[in-house]
């Protein structure tokens, strides 16, 4: 798992937009792993799929991310269009 600088050196950061792993279905959500090793989760609220019945075959997958919070451990996640776009338009810096 990666420590807190190499999340910094990776730029792991609020609102900043990744492609990550699936790595496990859990009850609450799904965790996830940047190509650093870094773990994320992303609650169940935050994943436009959820609920599917029955999860196991997303494990493997990649899927596009926003970095909701960065300070947590693991660092919080989400995979809605609504928050992929509120983050890109404060990246941009306008306010839609």
């Amino acid at each position: 798992m990666a420590t807190s600088s190499e999340r910094v050196n990776m730029h792991i950061r609020l609102h900043q937009e990744f492609d990550v792993i699936v790595v496990k279905v859990q009850p609450w959500g799904l965790e996830v792993e940047f190509e650093n090793g870094t773990r994320g989760l992303i609650d169940n609220m935050k994943d436009p799929t959820w609920p599917s019945g029955e999860r196991s075959s997303i494990i493997g997958e990649t899927i596009t991310v926003v970095v909701l919070d960065d300070q947590r451990e693991p660092v919080r996640l989400s995979a809605l269009d609504a928050d992929l776009n509120v983050a890109r338009m404060k990246r941009s810096g306008t306010n839609g």
